[in-house]
């Protein structure tokens, strides 16, 4: 089983962070004798929430709901995954040091770090970007640049994966919002097989892109 560690920030978007974890959450092994059928006894993936400081946390405008945070930074926790959600919040944080720091710091304990939304600008002011392939919001667009023009942004795909199959390791980032949940599944799917991707998109009811190409909201980072 692997772990995702969930940054919680203030005024985060709820669904960045919450779209992901209901994927990662209903993702389980595959009955041997029938794959279309998931095997709920099985989970492969346990989440957790990681943040500045233990409790709630308010996401939003900053009016709530509150996301409780299970462990600081500075708490000795393992994890595979690391994902950041984007929102509101990430136009402050950006110019937190200290909170950069203590991001970075976190990215490198996990083997995947996955963004959605505005989280890659919080991941581009640690530098871990540099040189490398990134998308984020296309509303956000204009400001997302700002961030570290040493970063290849592109802001066509819906979502841009760099995370090696084989070791299982690497950075995959997604434009805003919903586009986390697609995210999420094809990371998934790369992880632990098409048919589990497929199961956990059945039991969420959700009509699943699969194609980072075909991303119908590309045309706002012209406006942005």
């Amino acid at each position: 089983m692997k772990t995702v560690a969930a940054v919680v920030i203030d005024k985060m978007a709820p669904l960045d962070l919450w779209g992901p974890i209901q994927a990662f959450q209903v993702a389980f092994a595959t009955n041997p004798d029938e794959p279309t059928k998931p095997d709920s006894s099985k989970p492969l993936y346990k989440v957790i929430t990681l943040g500045e400081a233990k409790g709630p946390v308010a996401t939003g405008s900053g009016t709530g709901p509150a996301v409780m945070v299970d462990h600081s930074f500075t708490d000795d926790v393992d994890y595979d995954i690391l994902l950041i959600p984007g929102g509101q919040g990430t136009r402050d944080l950006v110019n937190d040091a200290d909170f950069i720091d203590s991001l970075k710091s976190a990215c490198g304990k996990a083997d995947i770090i996955a963004t959605v939304c505005t989280g890659a600008g919080l991941l581009a002011k640690t530098g871990i970007l540099d040189g490398k392939e990134a998308t984020s919001n296309k509303t956000a667009w204009s400001w997302v640049l700002e961030q570290n023009s040493k970063v290849n942004w592109n802001g066509s795909p819906r979502w841009v994966d760099l995370v090696d199959g084989a070791s299982q390791t690497g950075i995959i980032t997604s434009a805003g919002v919903s586009a986390g949940i697609d995210m999420a599944l094809a990371l998934i799917a790369k992880l632990d097989g098409e048919q589990v991707a497929k199961n956990a998109s059945v039991i969420m009811e959700y009509s699943r892109l699969t194609d980072p190409a075909k991303d119908e909201f590309a045309y706002l980072c012209a406006k942005a």
